[in-house]
């Protein structure tokens, strides 16, 4: 499927990976240390926005959530607007 099929599909999950792949191609098929750059950066921005968007990328936030107050016990440190201190 083309890449202008699958925009027009209205998958944007879809397309930004199609695009994805394409931004790779040309940036394997470039030989302008320049033009290399700006693939990159727009390589860069797309595997972005594909995490954002991808479930599987994302992971569950309730795993997160845990691995991040799990992270904060183990170095000592508060949660954020948090002193510290314990009143009790």
């Amino acid at each position: 499927m083309s890449l202008v099929e699958i925009t027009n599909s209205g998958d944007r999950l879809g397309t930004l990976r199609a695009l994805r792949d394409r931004i790779a191609l040309q940036i394997d098929e470039t030989e302008s240390a320049r033009d290399v750059a700006a693939l990159a950066q727009r390589l860069m921005d797309v595997l972005e926005q594909i995490e954002h968007l991808d479930p599987a990328k994302r992971g569950d936030e309730v795993d997160e959530i845990t691995a991040r107050r799990r992270s904060r016990r183990s170095t000592g440190t508060t949660a954020p607007g948090s002193t510290g201190t314990h009143k009790g």
